[in-house]
């Protein structure tokens, strides 16, 4: 191919038959396929028969999924402008369609994210109540989305010089400084990314459960770190892109990674969510969930592999069910006094008091069974 195009003299060393749009198209169209599927899965498992329907996360999860596919379909856009390729074999016109298309990415990314992020903090409510830590981060994440869509509308006067300043001598206008604008909201949304990983902590030390459990409970939960590492890879990423001269060629991994980052978090806003169908099948399989309850409050102990099994009805001194709980949890309150329980079937008021006294419960329009015996030996 010639040595000079659009962009001047090639490099020595750079090879301008070579790209990366199977390296771009390969990553994107797998991990969009696994945040689909974790999203199907989702629906597929607050649906089933045994499952408690449809939550607001769960409609907010299925509209950050679109915005993922959006991003997805940015990213595959971007190879037929020029995304993979050397910089030097790009022509003005690909140049110029590729930045439209990083114009219209950052919208529909960030829109991705955040709708992400809520998906999650609904999701926290909805199991764990809120306070005052979650209606902060559910505020900074709303004000992120806000700060980044509007500065990024606003941020170029006209909006087209955005791409004609790299490609037009004769364009005129100006724009935020770009690179300063990625770092910057970049490094924002990985503390919301942080903080809203810490919001269910002090409620998840406070479960009545054994600290294994805690730990496995927490363990789910924290999953979402890795959308904090995606993030991080991401905003690395964005530093060598500003700073090559290759731009096209270093964008290839911009667009992996921010692409990576949505269907990440969608991934890790799923799984806390798949317990019932676990408890399913692995009923189905004849074994017993340890340590967690089917759905009508039953613990199998340890002794029904030899053959025994025992099961205790225990609801009020071990766990308050709710209807639409993945995490069915208990919060031990040691200083006392009242915690409102809300759930899908029924209105009802723990109270915790003295050690030696059961908690209470206030039921309406139910039958409540405080403690249910049964042993059973099989033959």
């Amino acid at each position: 191919m010639s040595n000079s195009g659009a962009w001047g003299p090639t490099p020595p060393g750079v090879d301008l038959t070579e790209d990366q749009n199977m390296s771009i198209i390969g990553s994107v169209v797998a991990i969009m396929v696994i945040g689909l599927a974790s999203v199907v899965l989702r629906m597929f498992t607050r649906l089933m028969k045994s499952g408690p329907g449809l939550a607001a996360d769960d409609y907010v999860i299925l509209f950050a999924a679109v915005m993922g596919v959006g991003t997805a379909v940015c990213c595959l856009i971007s190879v037929q402008w020029g995304g993979g390729k050397h910089l030097w074999v790009v022509t003005h016109e690909q140049f110029a369609k590729l930045y439209q298309t990083t114009y219209a990415f950052v919208i529909v990314y960030i829109t991705c994210i955040s709708a992400t992020k809520l998906s999650i903090l609904l999701f926290y409510r909805r199991i764990f109540g809120t306070g005052l830590v979650w209606s902060i981060v559910l505020v900074l994440t709303c004000a992120h989305w806000a700060e980044v869509t509007i500065t990024w509308l606003a941020g170029c006067r006209p909006i087209d010089y955005y791409w004609r300043q790299y490609t037009d001598p004769n364009a005129e206008g100006s724009c935020i400084d770009a690179p300063l604008f990625y770092f910057c909201n970049g490094i924002i949304g990985l503390v919301i990314d942080v903080a809203i990983l810490l919001v269910p902590t002090p409620t998840i030390w406070h479960l009545n459960l054994p600290t294994t459990k805690k730990i496995f409970v927490g363990g789910i939960l924290l999953l979402g770190g890795f959308v904090c590492i995606a993030s991080a890879v991401r905003i690395v990423m964005m530093d060598q892109l500003v700073k090559s001269p290759d731009f096209t060629w270093a964008m290839s991994k911009v667009f992996i990674w921010s692409c990576c980052e949505p269907f990440v978090g969608i991934v890790c806003a799923c799984l806390p969510t798949y317990a019932p169908l676990v408890r399913s099948l692995w009923r189905r399989d004849g074994s017993s969930y340890a340590g967690m309850p089917d759905e009508e409050g039953r613990y199998a102990s340890d002794k029904s592999k030899s053959g025994h099994h025992l099961s205790s009805k225990m609801a009020l001194e071990s766990t308050v069910f709710r209807g639409d709980d993945e995490i069915e949890l208990t919060l031990d309150l040691p200083t006392g006094g009242q915690k409102e329980v809300p759930s899908s079937r029924s209105s009802a008021t723990w109270r915790t008091g003295k050690t030696d006294e059961p908690p209470v419960v206030n039921y309406h329009n139910e039958i409540m069974v405080r403690k249910d015996f049964s042993w059973s030996s099989s033959s």
